[in-house]
């Protein structure tokens, strides 16, 4: 009888260590974030009941990614913020149709699991779901040697959010005159870091600056929900990839949205960029959220009643039915 040589380990997947990180993540995950958990970490599914307030519930999904931000992240040494970015892009896209998010689940892909770099992920996502009132109710980690190469790793989010089915935001009473509102972005979120990566690969870049750089995105999750508690809004935008532009003209609703660049300033971080790649203005706003991470569309009446609820709303532009495109810069 040939006796089997062959082991799984042998190929840099260490099923052992696994189980033992998915016990990192049970002693993480020990104190419920909210009441709608129905299972714990380590099942094959996770469940989540529905919030007790929505009386004509139906359910929103959402999946994104940190992207390369990650190589910030590893270049600093510092993977405790990311998981917050992770959060955050997933949960953004869903508050912005109005939807509660409830779960989240995500992926962790690596050569070879690290368990303290993988804890300080885990932490990250968790206090990215305590941000948006949401919980953590399982997710995957891969190890896949020749796959992932080095330290690289990738690190997706799954988020599902509820609402009401007479509630969901989606742009179709947008009309024109109504104004548009941003609220201001921590920085660059988690998109255009390709570019920033291919700027800095060859520079020596002060260790402030890399700081700044990750500096977690924003979760509008709790401006949002207490905003539509005071004002009918027409249509919100996560300003993500593409800016204002590309994610503006997906709620146009056969108007155009007109933003105006002089309502604000571009935040020095973004300036910094602009300079130390030598980037137009143009391309600044075709590829970075440019210091606007969410916008919102109403009436001048409810305008008014959101800028009273939130201060930091910045009037930026307005809804106009003169013209052939989703989208202009005035």
């Amino acid at each position: 009888m040939t006796k089997n040589k062959n082991k799984y380990k042998d190929t840099g997947v260490d099923i052992e260590e696994g189980q033992r990180f998915i016990e990192d993540i049970k002693d993480l995950t020990r104190e419920p974030i909210t009441s709608y958990s129905l299972s714990n970490i380590g099942s094959f599914s996770g469940y989540v009941d529905t919030p007790s307030e929505f009386s004509s519930p139906v359910y929103a999904l959402a999946c994104d990614g940190v992207g390369t931000k990650i190589k910030i992240a590893l270049k600093l040494n510092n993977l405790k913020t990311i998981g917050i970015d992770l959060v955050a892009m997933c949960v953004n896209d869903l508050i912005s149709s109005g939807a509660k998010p409830t779960a989240f689940l995500d992926y962790y892909g690596c050569s070879k699991l690290d368990r303290s770099k993988g804890k300080e992920i885990i932490s990250g996502i968790l206090e990215g779901c305590k941000l948006a009132g949401c919980e953590l109710i399982g997710g995957e980690t891969a190890e896949m040697p020749n796959h992932y190469t080095n330290d690289n790793f990738d690190l997706v989010g799954f988020s599902l959010g509820v609402n009401n089915k007479d509630e969901i935001i989606d742009g179709s009473s947008i009309e024109a005159d109504n104004l548009v509102l941003g609220l201001p972005s921590s920085g660059f979120h988690s998109n255009g870091y390709s570019l920033i990566n291919q700027i800095i690969e060859d520079k020596v870049i002060d260790n402030s600056l890399m700081q700044k750089l990750l500096t977690p995105t924003n979760i509008y999750v709790n401006d949002i929900l207490a905003l539509k508690k005071v004002c009918k809004i027409n249509g919100m935008a996560h300003i993500t990839g593409g800016g204002l532009n590309e994610n503006l003209s997906r709620i146009a609703n056969g108007k155009t949205i007109c933003i105006d660049r002089k309502k604000w300033a571009l935040p020095n971080i973004f300036e910094e960029i602009k300079e130390l790649g030598n980037i137009s203005e143009e391309e600044m706003f075709n590829v970075f959220n440019c210091g606007i991470g969410f916008c919102l569309v109403l009436d001048k009446l409810n305008a008014k009643k959101a800028i009273k609820e939130n201060p930091k709303l910045i009037e930026i532009g307005f809804v106009s039915d003169k013209g052939e495109v989703d989208f202009k810069f005035i």
